[in-house]
């Protein structure tokens, strides 16, 4: 990456099937050898594209991109949840993906700082996030981030039960060192180089 610049900023509702897409590449570059191959061929941009034309403009939610040279590389989205995974849980990462070319190079660390950094200014004060159980690189990301192991589980995934576990983050500023002020907008957005 070295060179390439990196934005973070609100995804604009005309970036919906570009999100719809990369959304799609991130699940089959992370979810091949875990995933069934009949849920694998269910994964199409058509499919997504509803969900991302929803939760572009829904200001409930935190939706945040990450471009590496103005192209869409990676994003998460958070906030409240009506499932409570724990007790006190108020917040959840509903998900974060990062192309894989781009993984290891601080976007995934970002995007979930910049998600607890949102729910702390809305006055949240915990965040869970699911992961499925064979995912173990995610699962290895989530604790050098500080998220605690709270329980193993099911997830039922378009018709198939996949293990996975949830994990909490009980302090959504610790090692952090930027301020909330300084969350992205969706017109100007972070740069980084």
């Amino acid at each position: 990456m070295a060179g390439a610049s990196l934005i973070f900023r609100r995804p604009l509702p005309s970036e919906a099937e570009a999100f719809a897409a990369l959304h799609v590449q991130c699940w089959q570059e992370s979810y091949t050898e875990i995933v069934p191959k009949e849920l694998m061929a269910t994964f199409t941009s058509t499919t997504r594209l509803p969900m991302w034309q929803t939760a572009i403009p829904n200001l409930e939610r935190f939706v945040l991109g990450a471009y590496v040279d103005h192209q869409p590389a990676g994003f998460v989205i958070s906030g409240s949840t009506p499932e409570k995974h724990v007790e006190n849980q108020d917040g959840h990462l509903w998900g974060i993906y990062i192309l894989e070319a781009y993984k290891g190079k601080g976007i995934g660390r970002s995007l979930v700082q910049y998600a607890h950094a949102d729910w702390a200014a809305r006055g949240g004060t915990s965040m869970t996030v699911g992961v499925l159980a064979e995912n173990k690189a995610a699962r290895l990301f989530y604790e050098k981030l500080g998220a605690r192991f709270v329980r193993d589980g099911e997830y039922e995934w378009s018709g198939h039960r996949l293990k996975d576990c949830i994990y909490i983050w009980n302090d959504l500023n610790t090692g952090y060192n930027f301020k909330t002020a300084e969350l992205p907008n969706s017109s100007s957005g972070h740069r980084f180089k």
